[in-house]
């Protein structure tokens, strides 16, 4: 392998670290862990976090990589169409999630919780807490900001391919584990934001839930017009 392939390589990964920090990556994922309520244990939430992260960047890293094999060793390529669809999608998508977190603040229902304590009664007002579950959400995301994303990195791949085929696909498998290693990383950096959140106050976690889905909405509206 000469130094030349290896430079590209490296330069491959070192563009993938920083690409997962693109403002609408960011953006949907942390939109994604803030549809979570203050309710939840924040250990819960901060591997759930964590999860959301990971599960987004291997579906950004799998379409991309699947992308560049059809590429590669078939020569078929996504039409121009696909990639402006993906991108107007992305938008759409950053909106969509905005709208969910609004939709749980207005759903989140007020019940009376009356117990006895020591000889006493107690009424509390609480929010009603629904359990979360796994959802492929993060994948789908991802596959879609991989595929509004890819034209570049697709461009490059029949230079690489002067050496083999197997270089190319060395690029596009470097390139998505340094998204993968970026938004890891972000995803503990948020989840630590989160919990600390979560100690200090319900209504300032709830706040920055309000704060993310309404910039998640602006950036949407911002991506369908660009």
């Amino acid at each position: 392998m000469t130094e030349s392939i290896i430079a590209m390589l490296s330069l491959g990964f070192g563009l993938g670290l920083l690409h997962a920090l693109d403002a609408d990556h960011v953006m949907a994922v942390s939109s994604l862990a803030n549809r979570q309520n203050s309710t939840g244990k924040t250990s819960k939430r901060h591997l759930q976090t964590l999860a959301f992260c990971a599960r987004w960047a291997l579906g950004h890293g799998g379409i991309l990589c699947l992308l560049a094999a059809a590429l590669l060793f078939f020569d078929l390529q996504l039409p121009a169409w696909a990639h402006i669809a993906a991108e107007k999608l992305v938008g759409i998508i950053l909106i969509a999630i905005a709208v969910w977190i609004f939709w749980q603040f207005y759903q989140q229902k007020i019940q009376l919780q009356v117990h006895d304590h020591a000889g006493h009664t107690h009424m509390h007002l609480v929010k009603e807490h629904r359990s979360t579950h796994t959802d492929h959400s993060p994948i789908l995301i991802g596959i879609t900001h991989g595929l509004a994303g890819s034209a570049p990195v697709l461009a490059l791949l029949p230079t690489l391919n002067a050496g083999s085929s197997l270089t190319g696909i060395a690029y596009a498998l470097l390139f998505s584990l340094g998204v993968l290693c970026t938004m890891t990383l972000f995803g503990l950096a948020y989840g630590h934001i989160q919990t600390w959140l979560a100690h200090r106050s319900e209504k300032l976690f709830d706040a920055t839930r309000l704060v993310v889905a309404s910039l998640a909405a602006a950036l949407g509206v911002f991506w369908l017009m660009g």
